[in-house]
């Protein structure tokens, strides 16, 4: 029987409704592949519905390893979603390894300066200069406590004695709580940042600027990372500890300067990995959407 007037649009049995292949099509050139190849004419034999019905038993059966546009497609956008699931949760465990990190690595550095500062005199470092040199380290180690001037070291250690020997109020969970409270601020300002940057653009534009920020930030671009929300420093006052300190955390006149040094530490490190991180997602998301939609 020859059959070649049949349109691709007709159903053909036990097709899936999901499923969109054409089939007749198919048939259709698998039937001129075959006359050309053994026949060595285009005169067609057995009509397209014949082939295009073997080759939807041959390639439907699970067994044969082939799938179709949809399910392959199906199959991308898991791995997209899986993939953009499991980089959140890689940046979630960074964030809090870098507040870990973080906290722990101001704790000790205070510690380390203090210790310095304490046993640093005449009597232990007789030269002059490399007593001036051992407080520098310290100053590097903490400069949020300054050990200058140099002079008249042991008066002054003396005099920092009682202050460096007592307890920090400022505990690593109270560090832990600002920082988050800083991230809290920092996916705000990514929201904004979106709304300005992305937001009302061409998409061929969006891609472009996510491209350009995604390097920037891989890069550590200046330009492209003071083109980011910024944390103010300068602002940081006892209104906005108040805010972000948990119950439980001493007041902002009670901490010292160095303690008040770790608190803005703490919130702006929060605020800035998050800023990073959430642009980042963002540029992500538009780049792979802009695939996704080719």
């Amino acid at each position: 029987m020859t059959d070649t007037d049949h349109i691709s649009s007709r159903k053909q049995p036990g097709t899936r409704p999901e499923d969109h292949t054409d089939w007749v099509a198919l048939g259709r050139r698998l039937q001129n592949i075959q006359n050309t190849l053994v026949h060595h004419d285009e005169t067609p034999r057995y009509g397209d519905d014949y082939y295009a019905e073997a080759l939807r038993r041959l390639l439907s059966d699970s067994r044969s390893g082939w799938i179709s546009t949809a399910e392959h497609q199906w199959l991308l956008d898991l791995h997209t979603h899986v993939d953009r699931r499991n980089a959140q949760e890689a940046n979630r465990r960074a964030r809090e390894a870098r507040a870990r990190y973080a906290t722990a690595s101001r704790k000790i550095r205070a510690e380390l300066a203090g210790w310095l500062r304490r046993v640093t005199n005449e009597r232990t470092v007789a030269g002059r200069y490399r007593r001036e040199g051992v407080l520098l380290a310290a100053d590097w180690l903490d400069p949020a406590t300054s050990a200058s001037p140099y002079a008249s070291l042991q008066t002054s250690a003396v005099s920092r004695s009682p202050q460096q020997a007592a307890v920090s109020p400022v505990g690593s969970d109270v560090l832990l709580a600002l920082r988050n409270a800083g991230e809290r601020e920092g996916m705000l300002a990514v929201g904004w940042w979106q709304q300005h940057a992305l937001e009302g653009r061409g998409a061929s534009e969006q891609a472009q600027t996510a491209r350009t920020v995604l390097g920037g930030i891989d890069s550590s671009d200046d330009g492209v990372l003071a083109a980011l929300p910024r944390f103010d420093v300068a602002g940081y006052d006892a209104d906005r500890y108040q805010a972000h300190a948990p119950a439980g955390a001493p007041g902002w006149s009670e901490l010292l300067d160095h303690d008040q040094a770790l608190v803005v530490d703490a919130v702006r490190d929060g605020f800035t990995d998050a800023v990073r991180d959430g642009v980042a997602a963002r540029c992500h998301a538009v780049l792979t959407a802009r695939a996704v939609t080719r």
